[in-house]
């Protein structure tokens, strides 16, 4: 039977993304109403880069993590006083490219991205230029403490330099518990700062990473729980926070369609498989664990079902490796080859993070559902050159 998946399916071809706007638009919204007066929210672009084009006019910040993802917001003509520019690896042309354009804030990972900023701005026309500093959480990202007391007093000799605040960011899908034990320390650790060096700044930029439960039975786009509980945590604060949110924001806003292409039976084990023309290289949700765990997933068939019986297939995909099973155990009511499995919740990540050049398989079609009209924004790209 047709519908609006077998549809897309037929125009765009298999494997493909659908992206929603308005459900991303609604989400932004929605995630707002839950904080207070004293947050603002940030859009993490690495979780979907293809929703910006959606979410670019909302009220919102939006952190850049690489020089690539700053040219989508050029091409997508974000406000640069709405980016933030982050990232581990900043060359000194990437800062000075983003100093040119006066994005918002610049955040410094390291002792390097100071001098490169320092040179910029002795070199380069004279402006202001906000800069969050990025506190480690013991890894490779952010300064050490130390290094940070470093980095503010050569500071405090560019009066056009503004210290907007700390960044600080440890993880995703974080429990409740973990974000309150965070918020107060880095909490302590600003106003001890400040206390130290004599300066002052009102912001923490701050990453909590809120948890989105993919395989729950529940409309997990629906619960707020874990959102209200950090607000919360943070109304009061005498700091304003910035509040970045990819995974939370995204999720719930896509889906991926692909079709089954061969069905079989091993005899021994009596297992039922289904082959898919996509796989674990576009699928991707964070914890399955070799396909253990069951997401959300629709079954689009051809033709009216009458049958009552439904069994239980493993979902493989179209890689030459056995750790491509997208799910264990998915049961289903007589799937045939030609029908469309729907897989939601799959807005983030799975666009952006897939080890889409194995084997050379084509990268899919990606539409952007607006309301009732849909626009291509990639077609189907062939990889074999790539890997040739």
């Amino acid at each position: 039977m047709d519908s609006e998946f077998s549809l897309l399916v037929k125009k765009y071809g298999s494997p493909l993304y659908i992206f929603d706007a308005q459900k991303a638009i609604k989400r932004v919204q929605e995630i707002k109403k839950e904080l207070g007066c004293n947050v603002k929210l940030c859009y993490a672009i690495k979780a979907n880069t293809f929703l910006l084009k959606a979410l670019k006019d909302e009220d919102i910040l939006f952190e850049v993590c690489s020089p690539g993802e700053l040219s989508i917001c050029q091409k997508y003509k974000v406000a640069p006083k709405k980016i933030v520019f982050s990232g581990v690896c900043k060359t000194e042309d990437d800062i000075r490219r983003a100093y040119k354009m006066g994005v918002n804030t610049i955040t410094l990972e390291s002792k390097a991205h100071l001098e490169y900023l320092l040179y910029v701005v002795d070199t380069e026309e004279y402006r202001s230029q906000d800069v969050i500093i990025r506190l480690t959480s013991g890894n490779q990202f952010g300064m050490s403490q130390s290094d940070i007391y470093e980095c503010i007093e050569k500071l405090k000799d560019y009066s056009n330099i503004k210290i907007r605040g700390i960044h600080f960011f440890t993880g995703t899908q974080k429990k409740i518990t973990k974000i309150s034990e965070e918020i107060t320390f880095i909490e302590s650790f600003c106003t001890e700062l400040q206390k130290k060096t004599g300066i002052f700044f009102d912001s923490i930029e701050y990453g909590p990473g809120l948890g989105y439960d993919y395989f729950s039975n529940s409309e997990e786009i629906l619960n707020f729980e874990n959102l209200k509980e950090f607000s919360a945590l943070i109304e009061n604060s005498k700091y304003n926070y910035v509040i970045e949110l990819g995974r939370f924001i995204a999720s719930p806003c896509g889906k991926y369609c692909t079709q089954i292409m061969d069905i079989k039976t091993d005899e021994e084990t009596n297992n039922k498989y289904i082959i898919i023309d996509g796989g674990i290289n576009h699928i991707n949700y964070y914890g399955q664990i070799m396909g253990m765990k069951t997401p959300k997933v629709e079954h689009i068939a051809q033709t009216q079902l009458n049958d009552t019986d439904i069994e239980n297939y493993t979902i493989a995909g179209s890689l030459c490796t056995t750790a491509d099973i997208v799910i264990r155990k998915l049961p289903l009511l007589s799937p045939a080859v030609g029908d469309t499995l729907v897989f939601n919740d799959i807005g983030a990540y799975s666009v952006t993070e897939g080890i889409y050049l194995f084997l050379s398989h084509p990268l899919p079609a990606i539409v952007l559902k607006n309301n009732d009209s849909y626009e291509l924004l990639r077609s189907t790209i062939e990889t074999f050159n790539f890997n040739s």
